[in-house]
């Protein structure tokens, strides 16, 4: 009687490789869960650096600045507006739509929004300059001082924004990012300029292309969500704890 066929199917070396295969693929996956997990934490630990490095020099006052429930309400509003702002502007860039004279009002509607926001945060009580809250975090050797440093860091070389907290430097920095991009605009979206120039300005759909950092194919605008993503996340890490 002849030898029955041997079983169909995938060979145990061969199963053995999937196997492996699929391990590694998990294994990175969860690798990426976990760094997304530490770059939310990154303002966090910034803070709580903050926090262990006034009580190691004896300090009482209050961390980089106040909380504010207005301000962040308001930031929080504005990142919403100026991303669908953003989106909707990859959809008309080239076209008489996306004409800089049929937007300028929205510029100086993000721009009056930043002024109040900064200002709010000029006259609140307490807090330590945004310089100072640094260096705390150098003392207690917290490797990530966040990208929070590396946003405030030119802005605390100019004399008039070495006592201001991080929190009205960012809104400073998204200001003065929201007026390079309205300038761009402006010369660059028009009946008289190519439509190409202002294409690029915004660049194609969708908007998550250009909202991480990293190269991007519309600068000024990943400048200005950048800016408001850290003006936003930096204030909400100052809320109290319930």
């Amino acid at each position: 009687m002849a030898a029955a066929p041997p079983a169909q199917g995938r060979n145990p070396e061969q199963s053995l490789h999937h196997r492996s295969v699929f391990q590694t693929v998990s294994q990175l996956v969860l690798r990426e869960q976990l760094d997304n997990r530490q770059n939310q934490n990154y303002r966090k630990r910034f803070l709580s650096s903050i926090l262990a490095g006034l009580l190691v020099t004896g300090c009482t006052v209050q961390l980089t600045a106040p909380y504010s429930n207005d301000i962040e309400i308001e930031a929080s509003a504005l990142q919403s507006d100026f991303l669908k702002f953003a989106a909707g502007m990859q959809l008309v860039a080239g076209t008489p739509k996306g004409y800089y004279d049929q937007h300028s009002t929205q510029y100086s509607d993000f721009e009056a929004r930043l002024a109040i926001i900064r200002m709010r945060s000029e006259s609140l009580n307490g807090g330590v300059p945004c310089s100072q809250a640094l260096d705390a975090a150098k003392k207690v050797r917290v490797p990530i001082a966040g990208k929070i440093e590396q946003s405030v860091t030119a802005a605390l070389s100019q004399p008039e924004e070495s006592n201001a907290s991080c929190i009205t430097i960012l809104a400073g920095l998204a200001e003065k990012n929201m007026e390079r991009l309205r300038t761009q605009h402006e010369l660059r979206c028009n009946a008289s300029a190519k439509p190409i120039l202002c294409t690029t300005l915004f660049s194609a759909p969708p908007i998550f292309s250009i909202i991480g950092e990293g190269p991007s194919e519309a600068p000024l605008v990943s400048a200005v969500i950048i800016t408001l993503n850290e003006l936003v996340g930096a204030e909400r890490d100052l809320r109290p704890t319930k």
